[in-house]
């Protein structure tokens, strides 16, 4: 599967119930678990089903149950909550069949959706935290993999097992790594220990940034919210290592528990680059609290995401302190 089409691709089994074409895919881990924007995608498509024409996506907010397994569809259950002249809101849980027949559910989420308002009262955004490169100045992930070998700050090695957790995101997007951002300087915080440009700062002032836009033609309102619900997902749960030049194999566990995605305006085009960043705001617990924004080349602020996510130390360490 080459496209976010094929692989969020639904069939209506059911009224109300969806069953995924294709299996769940995988990314950013060794394990057969899907990768999460893949079921918060699946999640948002099925939301779309029925939604009246002038309705769009603004919210979704769910909470991830359990991994959903590679090996197997995954069915989607939708139930309406709310049904207005302005509003729907829809109840949403992705679920999958166990080896015992019976299911359980991986993921829940309420989805909202709103009318296209005539007129705003107030228009603004907030600005990214810092000035980062344009797009035609910033590292294709190639271009900044081969400066990494060749100036010895990893091994070909290194690349190619970030190659194998990665490479499904080069080919469903078309991406480009800022040159102030600590997640280009350091390939996603694979280059352990490298010093970045942001040493000085404390770790809520670090941030990540890149230009994303998607390779397949994108053509209606859903398909841009449901590919954006897919890709925004990524990176954000262990984006603390990264802000801290860590790579993501060095936590026992690293996953979203809970997340809030909010759409800010009704109409995105993701066939156009946009510049993502992430920032880390609070770590305790053994949990996180991360978060996403996206921009468009006029420097509107059209999208975000917000996890509360899960993050372990390694075994050996968490040994090591319980024995203090």
């Amino acid at each position: 599967m080459t496209t976010l089409k094929e692989i969020l691709a639904l069939e209506q089994v059911e009224p109300n119930r969806f069953k995924s074409v294709n299996l769940p895919v995988r990314m950013g881990n060794i394990l057969p678990i899907a990768f999460g924007g893949y079921t918060i995608g699946v999640a948002v498509a099925a939301a779309h089903y029925d939604v009246p024409e002038k309705h769009r996506l603004y919210a979704v907010n769910g909470n991830f149950l359990g991994p959903a397994l590679t090996d197997r569809p995954v069915f989607v259950n939708t139930k309406v909550y709310r049904s207005t002249k302005s509003f729907t809101t829809k109840f949403v849980e992705v679920l999958q069949k166990q080896d015992d027949g019976k299911e359980r559910v991986c993921l829940v989420a309420l989805v909202d959706f709103h009318v296209i308002e005539a007129d705003s009262f107030m228009i603004y955004s907030a600005p990214p935290s810092k000035e980062y490169t344009s797009v035609e100045d910033s590292w294709t992930p190639a271009e900044r993999k081969k400066m990494m070998v060749d100036e010895k700050i990893l091994t070909q090695a290194q690349v190619d097992t970030h190659d194998k957790l990665f490479h499904l995101m080069g080919t469903l997007i078309d991406m480009r790594f800022t040159k102030q951002s600590i997640h280009g300087q350091t390939l996603q915080g694979f280059a352990k220990g490298h010093k970045t440009t942001q040493e000085h700062l404390p770790l809520t002032e670090r941030s990540s940034a890149d230009w994303l836009k998607v390779r397949e033609k994108v053509e209606t309102p859903a398909e841009n919210v449901t590919r954006l619900a897919f890709l925004l997902d990524a990176s954000i749960s262990f984006q603390p290592l990264v802000l801290s030049s860590i790579p993501l194999t060095e936590s026992s566990a690293c996953s979203t528990l809970e997340f809030s995605l909010r759409f800010l305006t009704p109409e995105i085009n993701i066939n156009d680059f946009h510049l993502r960043e992430w920032k880390t705001y609070a770590g305790d617990a053994a949990r996180t609290f991360s978060e996403a924004r996206l921009w468009d080349k006029d420097g509107k602020m059209v999208a975000s995401m917000s996890q509360t996510s899960i993050l372990r130390p390694p075994k050996k360490a968490a040994a090591k302190k319980s024995k203090i």
